[in-house]
């Protein structure tokens, strides 16, 4: 199969958080009065982000301080909660909380050099366009689709659909690597794309049925240049 196009998630493919979201909000709380250890943070913010819902269109930081007061509630509230959110959400519009994974700079760079178009399909934000730009990969990309502007979440087919269109080709010419079995590789697969499970840590090794890279680098070897 000859590909024109890579499409990508976006966190914990190309880039992930500067250290967990619980060690994060943890370390901005401490200023707040909180001593709950960042591993009790994390998992109530695992639990309250998964049965949170599609991302607002209209008011995504109040969707994401809706999230972040459950957490609190859950784990022990902060002091000035208004002002514990409006820093810790600036933490993650740009490099201050967020990082590339090694590979990902050297693998867009020969996927553009091989002229393959590039796309991001992704259940963030707008911030995502300032990460990127932060972290220096915007320009790689000729589209982002993203839940918070078309008003369809991954696994949705739709989201996958607009992906589809925004990148101009047929859906069997894109190939797509995605972090997540349920929201990537499985819809990606019912949307006719060719879907990638990128599995740094070997989780889904016994998994033989998937298609699975531990390296973003491996994508390279399957699109013909």
């Amino acid at each position: 199969m000859k590909f024109r196009a890579v499409l990508f998630d976006a966190a914990e493919t190309l880039f992930t958080t500067r250290g967990s979201v619980g060690e994060i909000y943890g370390h901005v709380a401490l200023k707040y009065g909180s001593k709950v250890s960042p591993e009790v943070i994390q998992e109530a913010f695992l639990r309250h982000f998964k049965g949170a819902g599609p991302l607002s269109i209209d008011d995504q930081k109040r969707w994401w301080k809706d999230v972040v007061q459950r957490v609190f509630n859950d784990v022990g509230m902060v002091q000035n909660f208004d002002q514990f959110f409006d820093e810790v959400y600036e933490k993650f519009r740009d490099a201050q909380g967020w990082v590339l994974f090694p590979e990902t700079l050297e693998v867009l760079e020969e996927l553009k050099r091989r002229h393959f178009r590039l796309g991001v399909i992704s259940n963030f934000d707008s911030r995502i366009y300032s990460v990127m730009d932060s972290l220096g990969i915007r320009s790689f990309f000729d589209a982002v689709t993203l839940s918070s502007e078309t008003g369809y979440c991954k696994p949705d087919r739709e989201i996958f659909d607009a992906a589809v269109a925004a990148i101009g080709l047929p859906a069997s010419e894109i190939l797509f690597v995605g972090d997540s079995l349920e929201d990537d590789v499985e819809p990606g697969l019912r949307a006719g794309l060719r879907a990638v499970l990128i599995d740094r840590t070997g989780r889904h090794s016994a998994r033989n049925h998937l298609e699975r890279i531990a390296s973003l680098k491996e994508i390279l070897d399957k699109v013909t240049p």
